[in-house]
This record gives C-alpha cells, structure tokens and sequence, in this order.
C-alpha cells in the first residue's frame, strides 16, 4: 500500500528475518528517544554498538513471528512498528524467542545488568483488554518525521484488529496516535 502525503510518500510491508539488519540500525538510533529503552541503558546510552544490541533483541522476536511492519520512503527504511497480538505464537519455528546468549554481553556492563534484572523481573502494567493487541514499539527516523508513515504503519494493524474484531492499546505520549 502507497500513503501519499504533502511531506513524502511512504510504503507499508511487514518486515521479515531478511530485514533485520535494517530494523536493528532503525530502532537503535530510536533507543535514546524511548524512557524505558534510554534507562535501561543509562550511562552507556553514547555506545551505539550496545544500542544495537538492546535493538536486535527487542526486534528479532516479531521479525520471525511476522509482527513487524516497515515504512519505507524512496526505498529506505524510514520507520518500524512492532505489534503483537495477545494470542500470537512468538517462537514459531519452536525455537525460544530470546536465549542466555542474548544476554551475555549485558551481564558484563555493571548499572546496565541491574536494570535489566530489574526491568525483566518488575511487574508490568496489564493490558487493558484482554484481547487486545499491543502496540509496542513504534518509531520514525527524525527525517521522516510529520509524514504518514506512523499512520501509514497502524493502518495495518488497525485492519487486523477491524478483521478479527480486537482492540488494540499503545502506552504512547504521542496524540496523532492516540
């Protein structure tokens, strides 16, 4: 699907394991701008190889399992929206989603292994539907920014969520999503 708008024209797709390398690069470059994200990191927030750890992690999970869904202008990748339906299978091949490896390298950057200790083992905020289906990261590069690209993505969650009759929830600051 084409979104045309005064600023730029946008192409929505769902992103897959052949995208990973451009997601990682995206989101990282979005982790200092997302609290939870930039706390977790702390102090070593300037060291963008960690910020493309913490990225890869985050996004891998959805790539396989199909929850990822990319923007792209004039063929770059310019944003990603990371969706996951309550019900939905995030090890499809069977494989877990994350493994100890994943962590290995945050369990030898002291401040940054007790965040995320921390952060794994608090409780979460419950969803407020059941049903619903959670819209957990979405991000655009600065650039892009003022466009239909984050719109352009949660249009295709939104046909999902018309299509199988469930709501969906963003914890979100932003207004144009809300």
């Amino acid at each position: 699907m084409i979104v045309t708008s005064d600023h730029m024209r946008t192409a929505e797709r769902t992103l897959t394991t052949a995208d990973l390398r451009p997601a990682t690069k995206l989101l990282a470059r979005a982790v200092g701008e997302i609290p939870l994200y930039r706390w977790v990191v702390g102090e070593h927030i300037s060291d963008p190889a960690l910020c493309e750890w913490l990225a890869e992690i985050l996004v891998r999970p959805y790539l396989a399992a199909g929850y990822v869904i990319g923007s792209h202008q004039n063929g770059h990748l310019v944003g990603i929206l990371i969706w996951h339906p309550h019900d939905a299978e995030l090890s499809p091949d069977g494989e877990p989603p994350l493994v100890p490896a994943d962590f290995v390298r945050a369990a030898t950057i002291p401040g940054l292994r007790e965040r995320l200790i921390a952060f794994l083992t608090s409780a979460q905020l419950p969803s407020p539907a059941a049903d619903a289906v959670d819209v957990r990261i979405a991000t655009v590069v600065p650039e892009a920014r003022g466009g239909n690209a984050l719109t352009g993505m949660m249009r295709e969650v939104e046909r999902f969520c018309v299509s199988t009759a469930r709501p969906y929830y963003a914890w979100t600051g932003s207004e144009r999503l809300r």
